[in-house]
């Protein structure tokens, strides 16, 4: 073998050490989120409300739909039932990375670092994700098998599967007006027609009348819950960033003091136009001759991916998982031009800082609580949005 063989093998082993620790601690004190996931699951077997207010901060938050999903992982105790969240969310990270190398360069071999370097830029997100037990990459999964039945023309599988990412969050329905401008008709008919299905699936546990109740129950849960979230310092979304920027906050970083119904126009208005960006890529990518990438539309669903959690209204900086894609992207641009391209280089290598170096572990819990009230994460995605228009504009990709 070459030194380089050896310098791989031994960052992997490395890797791995620290990934084994990083689940021993986290199956050890962590995953308090899914411990919420589980208790759903637990009170669906004994046909119980599933939105108590009893329940504190840890309040259910997602659709009677996905307690009847995971009601199986009710039947393990906690502690194993923990294991085998982690055993799962670690399979979706390797088919989301697998089906992210596919879209960018079909069967080609990666250059070497590629995976590992993708993993490193979106550390910050998969990390808190298993950290917390959430539940993005399972969704992520349900996603990347809608956009490959889509590929191969399949739209009313594409449709379904579309739905059962929806009933996880809602915020997959930002495929929905793509769709729709790319007359993937079938495709949106498959997705109502299944998710109208699913919501009615807690019919069969609670019965009709039980299965309203509950669907009443999730209303006033998310009514409540969330509007006193919105300034949140985890909160890294375009409504998190323009409300702490914009409107007197409690964390005192608002600059025009304005009010709520303003900073609502302002953040619509902000998300239109990015939207219509995507749109106006789209018309671009048809200018594009022997691409760097191999799928035509890569571009826009890595946009789309990111746009999931920037247009939510509660958009946790871990749901930037559906970033990963994006990173994979522009590393693999970066080192197939070996740099040459110092503009992309040093934005993404901006958004690395920005995104991950500036944490609590580095810089201590304050300055990393004034990081996230100054939405540093958000700033990092804008840049990886501004290097996505440039493939595209430059006809690179």
């Amino acid at each position: 073998m070459k030194k380089k063989d050896y310098l791989r093998i031994a960052l992997y082993v490395v890797l791995v050490i620290v990934m084994f620790g990083f689940f021993r601690n986290t199956l050890r004190k962590g995953m308090n989120d899914f411990r919420v996931v589980h208790r759903a699951a637990t009170r669906v077997l004994h046909q119980e409300n599933l939105y108590n207010f009893d329940d504190g901060h840890y309040l259910y938050k997602y659709s009677p739909s996905f307690a009847i999903l995971v009601a199986p992982i009710g039947l393990f105790p906690f502690p194993i039932a923990k294991v085998l969240w982690v055993l799962g969310m670690c399979i979706c990270l390797f088919f989301i990375m697998r089906w992210s190398k596919r879209m960018i360069m079909g069967d080609k071999s990666p250059p070497a670092y590629l995976y590992l370097l993708t993993l490193l830029f979106a550390s910050k997100f998969w990390v808190r994700e298993m950290w917390l037990g959430q539940t993005d990459l399972l969704m992520l999964l349900f996603i990347f098998l809608f956009i490959s039945c889509t590929d191969r023309g399949r739209e009313l599988l594409a449709g379904i599967f579309l739905a059962l990412a929806v009933i996880i969050k809602p915020t997959p329905l930002i495929f929905v007006p793509y769709l729709l401008y790319k007359k993937k008709f079938k495709s949106v008919v498959s997705l109502a027609v299944a998710s109208i299905a699913l919501i009615f699936l807690p019919s069969f546990v609670y019965g009709v009348s039980g299965n309203l109740g509950l669907l009443s129950g999730w209303k006033s849960v998310m009514s409540v819950s969330s509007p006193p979230l919105l300034a949140s310092g985890v909160n890294q979304s375009l409504f998190g960033f323009f409300y702490r920027f914009l409107t007197a906050t409690p964390f005192h970083v608002d600059v025009l003091n304005l009010g709520y119904t303003s900073v609502n126009v302002l953040v619509y208005a902000v998300a239109l136009g990015l939207f219509f960006l995507l749109l106006f890529l789209n018309r671009k990518s048809e200018l594009v001759e022997n691409g760097l990438v191999k799928h035509r539309e890569c571009i826009e669903y890595s946009l789309l991916l990111i746009f999931m959690t920037l247009f939510s209204p509660l958009g946790w900086f871990q749901n930037y998982c559906s970033s990963i894609l994006a990173y994979m992207l522009l590393t693999y641009y970066v080192l197939k031009t070996r740099f040459q391209d110092r503009f992309v280089s040093v934005l993404l290598a901006s958004s690395f800082v920005l995104v991950n170096l500036i944490n609590f572990e580095t810089v201590g819990r304050r300055i990393n609580e004034l990081s996230l009230s100054l939405s540093l994460i958000t700033f990092g995605i804008f840049l990886v949005i501004i290097c996505l228009s440039r493939l595209r504009l430059s006809r690179t990709a």
